[in-house]
């Protein structure tokens, strides 16, 4: 979706290390890991076979997209839109692709809508507990095949899409990224980062920027003087 679905993988991942760079050019002495941010389950309007209004990225294509990041190494994130399945239900499917080393975790709240909505008709969400599922799975994982931690981002950008956030645990090889979600202003963006990540006490901030649909898009050197400065910045 969004810059990353615009052209095959090696028509893009130029474009990646280009915006890596300028992150690199501003960002003192931290060094940026580029990565593809692939939505792995989409969510649906309408009923999908399986009751999960999910639509999943083909196999072969995943594979492809995993090729071209380990011939560039980069980090790879498996997006879960979730729909009306479970946390427990979509890791799963892809608990073998987790087990690669430079494969990590991002799951989308809003549409997470439950048996009464269909995604995209309200603003979705989660609570803490599914949250903290889906860590202590990536824990389990970590330490069964003995792996470097995993990353969990959690998109968010209104304070439903977590519900009971204080109740969020600390899970020692998951490293848990809130990520302010959502086009618009730059000021409304940064009052939300404020909010949901410095506010909230977030382990790790996220922060992520429409090329086309932001109205005054940031530039690096905004993002990186935010506090705390984001430990993730995914643009589409």
């Amino acid at each position: 979706m969004g810059v990353l679905g615009s052209g095959e993988p090696e028509e893009v991942i130029p474009k990646l290390l280009e915006q890596a760079a300028a992150y690199d050019a501003v960002n003192g002495p931290r060094a940026v890991a580029p990565a593809l941010h692939l939505i792995y389950a989409v969510a649906q309007a309408n009923p999908t076979a399986d009751g999960s209004y999910l639509a999943r990225m083909p196999e072969e294509t995943l594979r492809r997209y995993l090729a071209a990041a380990e011939q560039h190494d980069l980090l790879v994130f498996l997006d879960i839109q979730l729909g009306h399945s479970t946390v427990d239900a979509e890791l799963s499917r892809i608990l073998g692709y987790l087990e690669q080393p430079r494969v990590h975790l991002a799951l989308d709240p809003e549409f997470a809508t439950g048996p009464d909505h269909a995604p995209g008709t309200i603003v979705g969400g989660v609570d803490a507990s599914d949250i903290n599922r889906a860590q202590e799975m990536l824990q389990r994982l970590v330490e069964e095949h003995r792996l470097p931690d995993k990353i969990l981002i959690v998109h968010q950008f209104v304070p439903s899409m977590i519900r009971k956030k204080s109740e969020i645990q600390d899970f020692p090889n998951v490293d848990l990224v809130i990520d302010q979600d959502g086009f618009g202003r730059s000021e409304q963006k940064v009052a939300n980062y404020e909010q949901f990540v410095r506010a909230d006490g977030a382990e790790h901030g996220g922060f992520k920027l429409f090329y086309a649909q932001d109205l005054d898009l940031m530039m690096p050197e905004q993002v990186v003087a935010l506090t705390p400065q984001p430990d993730v910045v995914i643009y589409q």
